[in-house]
């Protein structure tokens, strides 16, 4: 199953996406605003990343499904999805606590070749925690695999690649 959301009201709209091949054409109708679109199904998300360099993974009290989002080199922007706020981790939330644009996580390589992640606040209105304590304005944190940070009311755990655990252990 896909979800793509309607460019008029934001409203998710689901469809089985293994009953079409790669390249064709679909027409969809949105139930909430009555539009009607045309989309063509490509099994390689559009933004996906070059290599894997890690994902986030979202843990909310709200909602019952999960969510994943790759992380890709830079900066990857994590807030609450709002309609015309850009950011690369859009978390499907009712949490106002959390800001559309909360914080950054951070990836770079090192003159040595090693990945190295940062996270720092964006700054947001709550801020952003790890490990319970606050990060300060200005203040980066480097992570580690299966970090857990807390925006707002949501808790989101940073998973690393296999490269970045192997080397994060030395």
């Amino acid at each position: 199953m896909k979800k793509i959301a309607c460019p008029r009201c934001d409203n998710f709209i689901r469809f089985d996406d293994s009953n079409y091949t790669e390249g064709q054409s679909i027409r969809l109708h949105c139930e909430h605003c009555g539009r009607n679109m045309s989309i063509r199904i490509s099994r390689k998300a559009k933004n996906e990343p070059i290599e894997n360099l890690g994902q986030v993974e979202v843990f909310e009290n709200e909602f019952g499904y999960k969510q994943d989002f790759p992380l890709v080199m830079g900066d990857n922007i994590i807030g609450r999805r709002s309609k015309g706020t850009i950011v690369q981790v859009p978390i499907l939330t009712d949490d106002m606590s959390m800001d559309r644009q909360h914080c950054v996580v951070h990836i770079k390589r090192d003159k040595a070749g090693k990945l190295i992640y940062t996270v720092r606040d964006f700054p947001s209105l709550v801020g952003t925690f790890y490990k319970g304590e606050y990060i300060a304005k200005n203040e980066r944190v480097v992570l580690h695999n299966d970090t857990f940070l807390t925006l707002g009311a949501t808790t989101i755990m940073v998973r690393l690649p296999e490269e970045a655990k192997n080397e994060d252990e030395d």
